[in-house]
């Protein structure tokens, strides 16, 4: 059983994760091609080419490894549960606080953030730092749900309906776009990223957002049907996909 994020707060990422992070673990671990197109899509626009040194924040249990070849890639955590479970995959995640990270100036050549920024309430300390540790001429690349799309009201409606943490995030809005002019950076790319998390049935699919977000008070059944009915699926080939989507700015 999950402790409790006490009732009417609101619980940031790493309270989140220290809570629900195994689960996650384990549905990245089970299912490690689901998200295939989200990270793909990210390092697309990113422009990742080998030798680069890319910095991933939060990089979560270091996910984004699977994707990237011949580069330097450090993760960036808060999460202490994530930063074990990445050690034991033999991936190297550094713990920061405060919005300081454990970095040089001007040492990376990309910085990506994919998905976890919703659950940081102040972003302006965090894009700041990523402007810091960017080289000149490198890119910021944040992708994240945004406060109008259906994914929203996924997140906030039904899985927070079932997960013990509840889930309720502060989604990429007009003030985001505000956020990373302030922190000095230049935004080049501003656009809708449109994508499958896939799977090879739908029980393998709910089984996989069941654990993704600890939907620990819905069975496959349930989860099935929020997907069907908040997110729409579509056939991928042999897999079946549900409909996904992040918004993606692309800085410099």
């Amino acid at each position: 059983m999950l402790d409790v994020i006490p009732s009417g707060s609101v619980a940031d990422y790493r309270d989140i994760f220290e809570l629900r992070g195994g689960f996650y673990h384990q549905a990245m671990r089970e299912y490690p091609e689901a998200r295939a197109s989200e990270f793909l899509n990210v390092i697309r626009e990113a422009g990742i080419t080998p030798g680069m040194t890319v910095v991933d924040v939060p990089s979560g249990g270091a996910y984004l490894s699977r994707y990237l070849g011949n580069v330097e890639l450090i993760g960036l955590e808060t999460s202490q549960t994530f930063a074990k479970l990445a050690t034991e995959r033999a991936n190297s995640v550094l713990l920061y606080n405060n919005d300081r990270f454990p970095l040089q100036d001007a040492c990376a050549d990309r910085v990506l953030s994919i998905a976890g920024l919703h659950h940081v309430r102040d972003k302006r300390g965090l894009f700041s730092e990523m402007r810091r540790i960017v080289k000149p001429g490198g890119r910021v690349v944040v992708a994240d749900v945004a406060d109008d799309s259906f994914v929203k009201g996924f997140l906030d409606d039904f899985v927070g309906n079932y997960c013990e943490t509840g889930h309720s995030g502060w989604y990429f809005d007009a003030t985001t776009r505000s956020e990373l002019h302030d922190a000095g950076l230049n935004i080049v790319g501003d656009k809708r990223l449109d994508y499958l998390w896939c799977a090879p049935d739908m029980h393998q699919l709910a089984t996989f957002c069941k654990l993704l977000f600890g939907m620990v008070h819905a069975d496959a059944g349930t989860v099935a049907d929020g997907i069907r009915n908040y997110l729409g699926v579509s056939e991928s080939g042999d897999q079946i996909g549900l409909n996904w989507q992040l918004h993606c700015f692309l800085c410099e």
